[in-house]
């Protein structure tokens, strides 16, 4: 009768929580509840970490360790580490002692447990690399090629982003359309370092760009984009870069005398 109380009315929050319906209504749950729990002793603990660690090594050996066991072996060290879970100075001086000894002897090299520690995964110790191999490494390592980079340019073109135009590009496009003034955003731009505008008015020949102050580092700006400005005034074209800040705080007028200065 008191086991069912105590499964019926909980006394404390903690059992509330603790006992979930999925454990009350089950007869797993209802057993586990009725059965002491036991310690499992010293010797079982040994035993069953001894057999974890012969399995483990046939896994290391036959290549079988999957990534989650790896990253768990990691997991399981480092919080060892963290609760405390370490080998005592005493401890590690014995360990110590014995190690050296199957070094000495023989019976034991470092580099039998590395595998272990690094992953099932072979490295390139004692071997070398193929003549092939070798040019694709320098190759890669001299970066981007000419021919990439022309190829880039021209898939740039065609390709419009962002998915979505930001909140100070939308409201200088607001400006310019309670000024009647033809645009066009995201226009590829012919220049050595070719890129989509914000925004372009043929009518006056203008490109106005507006610049958030942490992606274009104000107040100094961005090295490509006083080069890229440059580029496009030996071009013939007028360039108004505008900041976040000034965006926010802007009114129609505000914009109407800088579109002037220009």
């Amino acid at each position: 009768m008191d086991f069912w109380n105590y499964i019926l009315f909980p006394t404390t929050i903690y059992d509330r929580i603790h006992y979930s319906f999925s454990r009350i209504f089950s007869w797993n749950g209802l057993i586990k509840m009725k059965v002491k729990k036991h310690k499992l002793t010293e010797e079982h603990k040994r035993k069953i970490g001894l057999a974890n660690a012969i399995k483990m090594k046939e896994y290391w050996k036959n290549a079988k360790a999957t990534e989650r066991q790896i990253m768990r072996g990691y997991f399981n060290r480092n919080k060892k580490e963290k609760l405390g879970y370490v080998n005592s100075p005493e401890t590690r001086k014995k360990l110590s002692v014995i190690m050296k000894e199957k070094l000495k002897n023989g019976e034991w090299h470092p580099s039998d447990i590395s595998p272990y520690i690094k992953g099932h995964k072979k490295g390139m110790h004692g071997k070398k690399h193929s003549k092939e191999t070798k040019k694709k490494m320098s190759k890669s390592n001299k970066g981007i090629s000419n021919k990439t980079r022309e190829a880039n340019k021209e898939w740039r073109k065609n390709y419009v982003f962002p998915i979505k135009d930001t909140k100070i590009e939308k409201k200088i496009q607001r400006f310019l359309k309670e000024l009647n003034m033809e645009f066009f955003t995201h226009q590829y731009m012919k220049i050595n370092h070719g890129y989509q505008c914000d925004i372009l008015i043929p009518s006056i020949n203008l490109v106005i760009e507006c610049d958030g102050d942490y992606w274009h580092k104000y107040p100094v700006g961005l090295e490509k984009d006083h080069i890229r400005t440059k580029e496009l005034i030996e071009k013939g074209f007028k360039v108004l870069r505008l900041w976040e800040r000034e965006i926010k705080v802007m009114n129609i007028d505000d914009f109407e005398k800088r579109l002037e200065i220009k």
